[in-house]
């Protein structure tokens, strides 16, 4: 079984054109309600230092500037501890400056999407693939607005060694304003395989298809609501398989974008053990599998592999 995941709104989705000013956001509401208050209390911001040291707080006065500036915002958690002590000193009720606060702001790698999402397409994707006959012109907006940050995947076979369910859980990070949706792709290994049934446990599900002549489902999973770039969201799903008669000899997720991990477990019924299991990794779908490792199995009768800093590229475990 093949995954691959991702994508972000639907055409027609961002915002109207033509908007002359911006609404103030999160951060810059609190640099307003910060400046207002220290003014208010005759506060300078060495004076503020003093006070927030006394409380065993070092946060320097630099920073206090930017932060009423709104050139930066609190997030790590000293600094929201300095806010609550602020709202204290201040006599501010407390929370009057935290809930201003807007999300993290984006930082660093996971928020760097491909310059060229078709491009990061092609990298992993032979030109003809199922994946792209299946979703045509949206190959080339594949998961755009959108990175994994993790991806958890539970695969469970039957007494026949066919798998009979797969759960997946991820958490993905918005790179753009407006990411609303998620798209998820599972290549089933099986042609015989008769039905797919699909849940969302967290998120909902916009759509779904199957299409049996290229073993494949696809389906789009809401967010509930748009996401400001770099916000969070988590999708979390399963899939129940029809009956099946051929066994599957691996599992294996597509990952065009590096998440900062990846697990994948995978439970064996006591009735079908395998010989031995092993990790492997693949630079393409089409390219031969390296980088073979051993797994073990637990006395759960389960083998799991767990990737960090995952590269682009095809990551599963195959068994025997």
């Amino acid at each position: 079984m093949v995954d691959q995941q991702g994508r972000g709104p639907a055409p027609g989705s961002q915002g109207a054109e033509g908007a002359k000013v911006a609404a103030p956001g999160p951060s810059s509401a609190f640099a307003t309600a910060l400046r207002e208050a220290l003014d208010r209390r005759g506060l300078t911001l060495q004076r503020l230092h003093a006070h927030l040291a006394a409380r065993g707080v070092e946060i320097s006065p630099v920073t206090l500037s930017h932060w009423q500036r709104g050139r930066s915002q609190p997030e790590r958690a000293q600094s929201l501890r300095a806010v609550s002590e602020i709202e204290a000193i201040a006599s501010l009720p407390a929370g009057a400056l935290r809930d201003l606060l807007g999300p993290r702001r984006p930082r660093g790698r996971m928020l760097s999407p491909p310059a060229d999402p078709e491009t990061a397409m092609r990298r992993v994707y032979d030109a003809g693939s199922a994946v792209e006959r299946l979703l045509g012109a949206e190959f080339t907006h594949f998961n755009e607005d959108t990175v994994p940050l993790t991806v958890y995947e539970s695969v469970r076979l039957d007494r026949h060694g066919c798998v009979a369910s797969l759960s997946v859980s991820q958490v993905v990070c918005s790179v753009k304003d407006g990411a609303d949706r998620l798209t998820v792709y599972h290549a089933i290994d099986d042609p015989q395989t008769p039905s797919v049934e699909m849940a969302a446990r967290c998120g909902t599900i916009l759509s779904r298809r199957f299409e049996p002549e290229l073993q494949s489902v696809v389906a789009e999973i809401g967010f509930g609501r748009p996401l400001a770039r770099g916000e969070t969201a988590v999708v979390d799903y399963t899939f129940d398989i029809g009956d099946r008669r051929i066994p599957s000899q691996y599992h294996e997720r597509v990952f065009r974008v590096s998440p900062r991990q990846y697990l994948l477990h995978v439970y064996f019924h006591r009735e079908a053990l395998p010989r031995h299991a092993y990790a492997y990794y693949r630079e393409r779908t089409t390219e031969k599998r390296l980088d073979l490792r051993p797994l073990l199995l637990d006395s759960s009768h389960t083998a799991h592999l767990l990737t960090t800093r995952c590269s682009v590229g095809v990551h599963g475990m195959g068994w025997e």
